[in-house]
């Protein structure tokens, strides 16, 4: 089977995203997806980026498949980009003929499934099958590499080629190495329009959140069975937050622009980069150095008790226009207080990680709600000694919330109001919590076994963030062998 070959881009996002009754002045266009899928485990962001591009250019499965073949480009899949990886670090020079056991345990038909550690591990887009030019070659109209993204008349123009744009967002707050994918976010953009404001807006897909419960089987080729990618992860933001974003679900994030893959076009031989498992493992393609973004000018933000917190970003949240032309009308729901987490705080405090939870907040979450049900969100931040809009919020994740937490508080009798939310997105965890300190309950929205959480099911903090830590320990420890040449062998 032709294989990908892994090059140093990463996985998940901030964006900065308006309210209000918008209409397009200039409609642009929307790509229509063949293969737009939710990544179907908490760390394959990447893989779920990867299906999306590459089967835009092959949407036809094969009739037959077989994980031997060299013949033909056919499309991916999320068990066969993960698969291949754990093919790839399982020894310094992997025996072909092992490659059928890793994608058997990815697509779930051995002893393991793709949520598993051996197949659910961060990695990066490599789309074979495609040629695609990097971000760090993108040159503006005065000659020089722009930092900060392609450009609005260059991102018009490969959607209306019908090329779709991946993208990496970083969380500062991990510490990671400079050249570590571990508890980055890959989005993909697949349109754009002007709003009525003359604002530039771009179509993206978010591969958050995985479904519930997981999938566990996962094909080689196509999507898994009876898994649905519901609206919510079609959104969108402003231009301006694709080029520099804020914020997502609480924490800072900035965007690694040199690591961008656009100008995808099918690879023609001789040019297409054919690697094959029965020939071989490919060797490393020779990535655009990781250079670490610079860090939120703003810095950390202030923290604020829950209670003058939302004392004072309520009234402003008010005063926003939640009108959606033709839409039933919308209110605001019972607002979440944010303790937003990375890695270097989680790992920090890994002697009593429950004194992270003390009550105090710089960011927001307001769901959005019609006819009873979620159907948008925002975040209020705390910048500059004032509560404004900024951010992006994630609706999936957030109408997961806005459940568990009905659920708890029937079951606990305690007021939706007592409620906050513990973000960590760079490992895709997110709880609903009540209580500060050793006497905090979190309650996970997904079920990630990799971290111990089983959605629904209140756990006390400092059982969960133990559990989470040591996932981040994982992760990390994985990732530091793999680039340092050693062999990454599977774990159960």
């Amino acid at each position: 089977m032709k294989i990908r070959s892994a090059v140093t881009v990463a996985c998940c996002a901030a964006l900065l995203i308006a309210t209000g009754p918008l209409i397009a002045l200039d409609p642009g266009k929307t790509l229509v997806l063949t293969a737009a899928e939710p990544q179907y485990a908490s760390k394959l962001c990447w893989a779920a980026a990867d299906v999306l591009a590459v089967n835009q250019f092959y949407p036809v499965c094969p009739t037959s498949l077989s994980p031997t073949a060299t013949s033909g480009l056919f499309p991916t899949s999320q068990a066969l980009e993960a698969g291949y990886q754990a093919w790839f670090y399982s020894a310094k020079h992997p025996d072909p003929g092992t490659f059928a056991g890793f994608l058997s345990d990815c697509e779930g038909t051995s002893t393991d499934n793709i949520q598993g550690l051996i197949c659910n591990v961060w990695g990066n887009p490599v789309l074979h099958g495609l040629t695609f030019k990097w971000g760090k070659d993108f040159v503006g109209k005065n000659g020089l590499h722009d930092p900060d993204g392609l450009d609005w008349a260059t991102m018009t123009q490969e959607i209306d080629a019908g090329r779709p744009v991946l993208f990496v967002w970083n969380y500062a707050s991990n510490g990671t190495d400079q050249d570590s994918p571990v508890g980055n976010h890959e989005l993909v953009v697949i349109g754009y329009s002007v709003d009525d404001t003359g604002t530039q807006q771009l179509q993206i897909w978010d591969p958050w959140t995985f479904p519930e419960p997981p999938p566990v089987n996962v094909p080689a080729c196509g999507p898994a069975s009876g898994v649905q990618a519901t609206q919510e992860h079609n959104r969108q933001i402003p231009f301006s937050s694709y080029r520099i974003p804020i914020d997502d679900m609480g924490v800072p994030v900035t965007a690694v622009h040199d690591q961008d893959q656009w100008g995808l076009a099918l690879a023609v031989a001789p040019e297409a980069p054919v690697l094959t498992i029965d020939g071989g493992p490919p060797p490393l393609p020779t990535p655009p150095p990781w250079i670490k973004p610079p860090q939120p000018s703003s810095g950390a933000r202030q923290q604020l008790s829950f209670a003058r917190a939302l004392s004072m970003a309520t009234p402003e949240s008010r005063k926003l226009d939640l009108r959606v032309s033709g839409a039933a009308a919308r209110s605001l729901g019972v607002p979440f207080p944010i303790v937003g987490l990375g890695f270097v705080q989680l790992l920090g405090a890994a002697n009593d990680p429950t004194r992270l939870l003390a009550g105090t907040t710089s960011a927001i979450l307001f769901p959005v709600e019609s006819q009873g049900k979620v159907v948008d969100a925002f975040l209020m931040l705390f910048m500059d000694g004032r509560w404004q809009r900024g951010g992006y919020a994630n609706v999936e994740i957030t109408r997961r919330l806005v459940d568990v937490r009905a659920t708890q508080a029937a079951r606990r009798h305690l007021p939706l109001e007592s409620f906050y939310m513990v973000s960590v997105p760079g490992e895709v965890a997110f709880f609903a919590a009540y209580g500060k300190g050793k006497n905090a309950i979190l309650i996970p929205v997904s079920t990630d076994r990799s971290i111990g959480a089983v959605a629904g099911v209140a756990m006390p903090a400092e059982k969960q963030l133990t559990d989470l830590i040591h996932g981040i320990r994982v992760d990390l420890q994985r990732d530091r062998d793999r680039r340092g040449g050693k062999v990454v062998r599977p774990v159960g």
